[in-house]
Order: structure tokens, then C-alpha cells, then sequence
């Protein structure tokens, strides 16, 4: 018995045909004309991250419009001696972090993170991983201006909007959102999180911000980032 190849999605001005201008020229300046459309992608990152002090740290990430999850090494020498994983899918979140592997340092599994990582994997999604957010995927998307663009996902138990701050090309300069955390309050609540993109680099069919830093409490004068990335590498998957 033989089978039929499924067809390979690939990215078409037909896919864009009902959005506004500016969500198309985010979209026609991500992916390129006629790309296989991947369902999501693999990250390979370094860069510093603030754990009371800032840390050196390589990481590997994927994300898909509906998870993600995120492994690092943190800290300095060959031995790196943190290990941080985060994760999102299903509507189930969890952080943990291990020192050397063994003694656990910190570990959350509860409805807090989850709602917390739901709105980390809609970020992550529209930045790096475009065509997992494409309207064909059940994201809603609207102009608010020439330059501000915002996507709607359902990711349960949250709705995250997430708002592009975008050039005349559609390149991203800023991005932000609503996320569920209790950064410098006594409980959790609605807390403007984002960050500033400083580079971007074409990783294939793909045109994606490659350096980076985020924190919470964007656009207020409460912002201090807490994390600088460099992407260094990127490849799609199925």
C-alpha cells in the first residue's frame, strides 16, 4: 500500500489576502516568497542573564505557536554549574533549575507559571517563530497604527495579546505584552513585559531578530532587562 505525500505548506501573498498592510509587511519581511512553512523552529542562543547577578549562559530553545520549551547552562568556567529548564504546553507550565544536575535550586509547576509561560511562548512565537503564528493558525491579528501591529493567541489558561512596534520595512523593533508574574510586588497581577531588538539576521527562508533584551515592567520607568540574547543559529521543524 502506498501513501500520499502531504503537500508542503509553503508562503504565498494568498495567506495574507485579509490582513492589514502593516500585519503584511511583518509577515513579507520575516518569511520569504514561496518558503516551506515549518510548523516551528529550533534556537540555539548565548548571552547574560540576571540571577541576583549577571551570568553567562548558552541555551537551545524550540517554540511553535502552542509550546515552547527552553534548556540553559548558566554560569561561568567549563563546569556552567545551572542548569535552568522552562516549559510551556498544554496549558501546563513549569521552571526548575539544578545545581550540577542534582541539587534543585528552585522548581515551580503550578497555575501561576502556567499562566506566566503561556504569554512567554505567544512572545517567543511572533519573534521567532513567524510562520507558527500565521492567520491560517488560529492567531488573530490587527493593526493598531502604521507601525503597531498586535496578534491574539489562544494559549491557554491565558489569551495573550502581544504588540510589534515595527519599522517601514516590518522588521520588529520593540515587542510587548501583558504577562501574568509578581516581579516587584507582593502578588501576582498583569505586568508589562518586553523588550528592545537590536539586530536581525536571515537564519535561511527566515529573516528574525537575532539580538535582543528583554524585562519586566517594559515602557515604564520600572524597566530594568534582565536578559540579553544572541540567536545563533535556527532551524525550522516539523
Amino acid at each position: 500500500m502506498t501513501t500520499t505525500p502531504v503537500p508542503t505548506r509553503r508562503f504565498t501573498s494568498d495567506l495574507l489576502a485579509d490582513l492589514e498592510e502593516p500585519v503584511r509587511r511583518y509577515f513579507s519581511h520575516a518569511i520569504s516568497d514561496g518558503a516551506p512553512l515549518p510548523n516551528g523552529v529550533r534556537m540555539a542562543m548565548s548571552g547574560r542573564i540576571k540571577l541576583g547577578l549577571w551570568l553567562p549562559f548558552t541555551a537551545e530553545q524550540t517554540v511553535d505557536g502552542r509550546s515552547f520549551t527552553w534548556r540553559a547552562r548558566v554560569g561561568r568556567g567549563p563546569l556552567t554549574p545551572l542548569r535552568v529548564s522552562d516549559q510551556y504546553a498544554d496549558a501546563a507550565g513549569s521552571t526548575e533549575g539544578r545545581l550540577l544536575g542534582r541539587l534543585t535550586l528552585f522548581h515551580a509547576h503550578d497555575g501561576n507559571t502556567a499562566r506566566s509561560a503561556a504569554t512567554r511562548a505567544a512572545i517567543e512565537s511572533v519573534v521567532f517563530a513567524p510562520p507558527s503564528v500565521l492567520p491560517d493558525r488560529g492567531v488573530a491579528w490587527r493593526a493598531e497604527s502604521e507601525d503597531v501591529i498586535i496578534a491574539r493567541l489562544d494559549l491557554p489558561p491565558e489569551r495573550p495579546e502581544v504588540r510589534l512596534r515595527i519599522d517601514e520595512h516590518g522588521a520588529i523593533r520593540t515587542v510587548s505584552a501583558l504577562r501574568w508574574g509578581n516581579v516587584g510586588e507582593k502578588t501576582f497581577q498583569y505586568i508589562p513585559f518586553g523588550g528592545e531588538i537590536h539586530a536581525e539576521r536571515r537564519f535561511g527562508d527566515l529573516l528574525l531578530p537575532s539580538t535582543l533584551s528583554v524585562g519586566w515592567w517594559f515602557d515604564t520607568p520600572r524597566y530594568a532587562p534582565f536578559f540579553h540574547a544572541e540567536i545563533t543559529a535556527v532551524t525550522p521543524t516539523l
